[in-house]
């Protein structure tokens, strides 16, 4: 009962959470059981929630076992279906007596036609890479398996998170599923060599989920990936004819880009420092002027740069009001998450998931109390009461609206700006980046042509 109330209410919260929430192949999280659900691990409490509000099934999950601490947060987890893991690190040589246990609890929990989520890579790290995986997941499926001759059923479906921003409320996530694996084709391994089949479907594991998430091997090839994301994939967007909201295909630009950067990495390296350095010169320069890669989305005009300052100056001239109440009645509620999450930890990863959970409690006690409030000090009952406390909510996201439209705002103009007083800073800018794309999509041609040239296998085939 805990476990679907909690469910239900969080299936709301991450709708409010993010702006937009994306599933690609929601279907195949629909299979019954015995499933084993694996997922890459951005952002600690937010990813089980997130997989999990997508499946109808109940989902007993793997937990490291530092979350089960005497008390009611260890009451807490065990009805919410969560399995303990006693890691090395965590419980020294005593956890593999106690893993055997957990074990047989899977085993038996799979046999019955149950659904388990694994994170194989153990810990959890807001990067865009998939960190070496662990063989527990491996050990269990074909553990399953093999108390059952190899009849079980058992299938394994990959998940990659992609978040757009994993600590921040009103960004996007992308849940990427992919194709099931079934554990019965690793039977003939396993029975040659139970530890080396392990080794083998971790493999494949990794493979499976470096496929559906954006994995890039250092910081410094995520970070370029990144600066050619800003300057160049809304290019691309405008070119193919494809909406903002355009997740799936987006993801792809970005896997691609990726894969470029491989490919020139291990053939042309001076040519991708070279692109790094024109890279980093145009984002300086951009921020020495207080823009950002998003205000060239397109070639501005001085008539679209002043219709669009007199547009988003009457906006918030007439919108003021509404930001003014909206602002009154959510700030508290909305700050509050923030603050606490602060408090309570110094890991940005566990930021999000605090966030929502206590955002959960403070909107709801928040618009109660003000509710009761002027019921009771200013009379306001009936429909007139219902009117304003849905009011709450609606104001409370366009005051996000209008703050944005504040920096539209500074954006035009400091566009006015150059236009009229300084338009060899920005001609400057403009050049930086028409030669930027340039280059981007010359690389980008050599990048699709080399994918097409036949290899030595195409060829004897």
């Amino acid at each position: 009962m805990l476990y679907f109330l909690l469910k239900t209410i969080f299936r709301i919260a991450l709708r409010v959470f993010f702006r937009r929430f994306t599933v690609n192949n929601k279907h195949l999280l629909f299979s019954e059981g015995p499933l084993i659900v694996v997922s890459n691990h951005p952002n600690t409490l937010m990813d089980p929630v997130v997989t999990a509000s997508l499946m109808k099934q109940d989902i007993y999950f793997l937990a490291k076992s530092s979350f089960f601490k005497p008390g009611i947060q260890g009451w807490l987890f065990h009805h919410l279906f969560m399995i303990p893991v006693y890691r090395r690190e965590d419980v020294g040589d005593t956890g593999t007596v106690q893993n055997d246990a957990t074990f047989a609890k899977c085993y038996e929990f799979l046999g019955k036609g149950g659904t388990l989520m694994v994170f194989p890579e153990g810990n959890s790290f807001m990067q865009r890479r998939l960190r070496p995986l662990k063989t527990g997941t491996a050990r269990i499926s074909l553990g399953a398996e093999a108390q059952h001759n190899f009849h079980l059923g058992l299938r394994i479906v990959p998940v990659g998170l992609n978040y757009s921003d994993p600590s921040r409320f009103r960004s996007d996530v992308f849940v990427n599923v992919g194709e099931p694996i079934h554990v019965k084709e690793y039977a003939e391994a396993y029975a040659q060599d139970p530890f080396k089949a392990a080794h083998l479907l971790t493999d494949h594991l990794k493979e499976r989920l470096e496929s559906l998430i954006i994995h890039t091997e250092t910081e410094e090839e995520d970070e370029l990936a990144r600066q050619i994301e800003a300057v160049y994939q809304d290019t691309l967007t405008q070119e193919l004819h494809l909406p903002s909201s355009a997740t799936k295909e987006r993801f792809n630009f970005t896997k691609a880009i990726v894969q470029s950067i491989k490919y020139f990495e291990a053939r042309q390296p001076e040519r991708v420092h070279q692109l790094r350095t024109n890279l980093t010169e145009y984002f300086q320069h951009l921020e020495s002027v207080g823009l950002v890669p998003e205000a060239f989305k397109k070639a501005p005009a001085k008539r679209t740069v002043a219709w669009g300052t007199v547009k988003t100056i009457v906006y918030l001239l007439l919108g003021f009001p509404v930001y003014l109440f909206g602002l009154v009645h959510n700030y508290l509620p909305y700050i509050l998450p923030a603050k606490i999450a602060r408090s309570l930890t110094k890991d940005i990863e566990f930021y999000a998931p605090i966030m929502m959970t206590v955002g959960m409690f403070t909107f709801p006690i928040f618009y109660a109390l003000v509710g009761w409030a002027v019921h009771t000090w200013l009379g306001l009952s009936g429909w007139a009461l219902v009117g304003y406390l849905v009011a709450l909510p609606i104001t409370g996201f366009f005051v996000l609206h209008y703050w944005h439209r504040i920096h539209v705002a500074r954006r035009h103009w400091i566009f006015f700006t150059l236009f009229y007083r300084r338009t060899t800073v920005l001609q400057s800018l403009l050049e930086k980046r028409n030669r930027l794309i340039q280059e981007l999509e010359k690389a980008r041609a050599e990048f699709l042509a080399s994918s097409q040239e036949p290899t030595p296998e195409t060829e004897k085939a």
